[in-house]
């Protein structure tokens, strides 16, 4: 009796330091916070995703609910740790005025509050879950600008050689490609980074809810990165032989066949992630 007392007492002391802690993070990161929502919301945006990051952690969380309950919490020094870092990292991120490093710093802040009110234990438990997290902290626009700049040209390159192949006449000068009916231009959202950043995310759920070894799992990962940029690689053809056909109007942005593309790529990506995972012999786990 006395010790379902203290481990009472224990979990409301808890969840008071969880409240005071929100509150402070809340203050200190509120212009990352809005950032990070701007970022969400722009309209070229490669984060549209991170609004259901949270969401799609806390279930995971929620999955390991019955394993959480049988361990006991115990504070780790080690949590300590990871805060100060956490801190000192956003401080850094504030002074150089880079919003990105003071947005990953969260996540070092999380993984230090779960250790220190928690433990290793329960941390261990949920370590995936947290690593997803990642997923929801935009990259700095340097780091965006180095990846999306050679897949575009990959794109424009491999979407001209395929709509040769089916006969349309056409040219490419940097990213404009010239048909008959005039000029299409690769934009940075065809790049395909935006999809490659998500079917990684997708990526990560595959592999965590499949029944594999571990190795496996990470090949399943890995596999999303080619995956994605296999898939993304058929829309610049498709909108080519679109405007081929009916012309440039008819696929332009914001048109139905232009989004549509877009869906295109995405059914692909996720057909070509069961199809790595049957291949690997994994299942998905009930």
């Amino acid at each position: 009796m006395e010790n379902a007392e203290k481990h009472s007492s224990f979990n409301m002391l808890n969840w008071l330091y969880l409240l005071l802690i929100a509150g402070l993070v809340i203050a200190s990161y509120g212009d990352v916070f809005q950032w990070m929502y701007g970022r969400y919301v722009s309209a070229d945006s490669y984060y549209s995703h991170g609004f259901l990051i949270p969401f799609v952690t806390a279930y995971l969380i929620w999955q390991k609910r019955e394993q959480l309950c049988e361990l006991q919490p115990k504070s780790s020094k080690l949590g300590f740790a990871f805060i100060i870092f956490a801190i000192l990292t956003h401080v850094f991120g504030t002074a150089v005025y880079v919003f990105s490093i003071s947005g990953f710093s969260i996540w070092f802040l999380v993984l230090g509050i779960a250790l220190w009110l928690y433990g290793r234990e329960i941390t261990k438990a949920i370590i995936i879950p947290l690593f997803f997290l990642l997923f929801m902290f935009p990259l700095p626009s340097a780091i965006i600008t180095m990846i999306s700049f050679p897949l575009k040209v990959l794109v424009a390159k491999a979407g001209v050689k395929i709509a040769s192949m089916i006969g349309i006449p056409l040219l490419l000068e940097g990213f404009v490609i010239t048909i008959p009916q005039g000029d299409l231009l690769v934009g940075n959202p065809c790049s395909g980074l935006r999809s490659l950043i998500a079917f990684m995310a997708m990526g990560a759920l595959f592999a965590y809810f499949s029944h594999m070894s571990n190795i496996k799992k990470i090949v399943l990962f890995s596999l999303s990165i080619p995956i994605a940029i296999a898939s993304n690689l058929v829309r610049v053809p498709i909108l080519i032989y679109w405007s081929y056909r009916w012309g440039l109007e008819s696929a332009a942005p914001d048109t139905m066949v232009h989004t549509g593309s877009g869906f295109v790529v995405f059914i692909l990506g996720i057909l070509l992630l069961i199809a790595a995972q049957r291949l690997l012999g994994g299942t998905f786990e009930k």
